[in-house]
């Protein structure tokens, strides 16, 4: 991840905020940027577009003069639209084969630094499987299963646990920027970095008081977390996966272990409760998968 800044130390400081919208108005310089609704600038300049971006698009070039403040900038995402604007002064930069993660600086009555987080030579991940089944947790006998019921806890609950499960994994920025991409998308989480512990805690302070009921899991059962995700490969070849469903809490009895053949288990440990998914372990993908057909 490269952290690059433009331009002079007059204005007020803003802070850096991953990028889902962004709007310029511009004349002989920069005169405000709007990032997420938030403008930082001042009143001059006409309008030199804005970007609402999709949750697979991504601002992968950027041309940029500065000198004491931003005198230009050109933005173009990886679908090929491009915005921007401003005058000839300053010096020239342009970054190309970049995924752009967010955007901060100093602005008064102009724009008058811009701090660009990127990812530097960025390389997509393949899509694996679309739409595969997935355990991303579980509850023992004998504890609480806490169930988030408003959607948009239950969503942060899904990207929590899968966070929790990537954290022994080492993954290159590019799909750090890719997974927190859909992460940002999904919940109202606060940029800081792409680092999964800081996505994790974030993630987790989201959830702080939020509306959920809890369960006390019975003997002979267990609590599973289940949803639908895809199956991702990075560009060095590390598997990764994204939620596409909301996610099921479910209450089992440990012998009903059909009801979980055919899912990949992020955990890698849910045949402790459920000794007879030993017969169908195997790997997929590098996850820990039950396979309908019994091993042995």
């Amino acid at each position: 991840m490269v952290i690059k800044a433009f331009g002079g130390d007059g204005g007020s400081e803003f802070a850096a905020d991953y990028i889902q919208s962004i709007g310029i108005y511009a004349g002989k310089e920069v005169d405000s940027i709007t990032i997420n609704g938030k403008k930082h600038g001042g009143g001059g300049g006409g309008d030199a577009g804005t970007l609402i971006l999709s949750s697979d698009e991504y601002i992968s070039e950027i041309t940029i003069r500065s000198g004491a403040r931003i005198d230009k900038l050109m933005l173009t995402t990886n679908k090929g639209r491009t915005i921007g604007g401003g005058g000839g002064g300053g010096g020239e930069t342009v970054l190309k084969g970049i995924r752009v993660v967010a955007i901060g600086g100093k602005s008064g009555s102009r724009v008058d630094k811009l701090r660009i987080t990127y990812v530097e030579d960025y390389k997509p991940s393949t899509l694996i499987e679309k739409r595969g089944r997935f355990i991303i947790g579980f509850t023992p006998q004998g504890t609480v299963l806490k169930e988030y019921t408003e959607s948009t806890s239950n969503t942060s609950d899904s990207y929590e646990n899968i966070t929790s499960t990537m954290l022994s994994q080492q993954y290159n920025a590019s799909v750090e920027a890719e997974y927190y991409a859909k992460v940002s998308f999904a919940t109202e989480i606060k940029y800081e970095t792409t680092q999964l512990t800081t996505v994790k805690r974030e993630l987790s302070t989201q959830l702080v008081n939020q509306q959920s009921k809890e369960i006390t899991i019975a003997q002979g059962m267990v609590g599973v977390l289940l949803l639908n995700g895809s199956v991702m490969q990075g560009s060095d070849g590390v598997y990764w996966m994204f939620p596409n469903s909301v996610l099921s809490y479910a209450v089992i009895a440990v012998t009903d272990y059909q009801n979980v053949l055919d899912h990949y288990d992020l955990t890698g440990e849910l045949s402790t409760q459920m000794p007879e998914l030993l017969k169908y372990k195997t790997e997929k993908n590098d996850y820990v998968f039950y396979q309908k057909a019994p091993l042995r």
